[in-house]
């Protein structure tokens, strides 16, 4: 048991830290993927979802400005 209760004291990122490189860099890559792909879904759902935003326009008021 006594094993059990060091591996509990490490931080998680000594935790990280401890597992291969190889391994890191899996998660690495899996974390990205992960993002990529929630911006992908979040900008095609923004599309569906809310089509009248792209189509219009809107201008800026027009100033009154006086000749002098």
């Amino acid at each position: 048991m006594s094993s059990r209760k060091s591996t509990m004291k490490k931080s998680l990122w000594v935790q990280y830290k401890a597992l291969p490189p190889r391994t890191r860099m899996y998660i690495g890559f899996g974390g990205m993927a992960f993002a990529l792909a929630g911006l992908y879904v979040s900008d095609a759902m923004e599309d569906k979802l809310d089509p009248a935003r792209h189509s219009k326009t809107i201008a800026p008021p027009e100033a009154d400005v006086k000749s002098r």
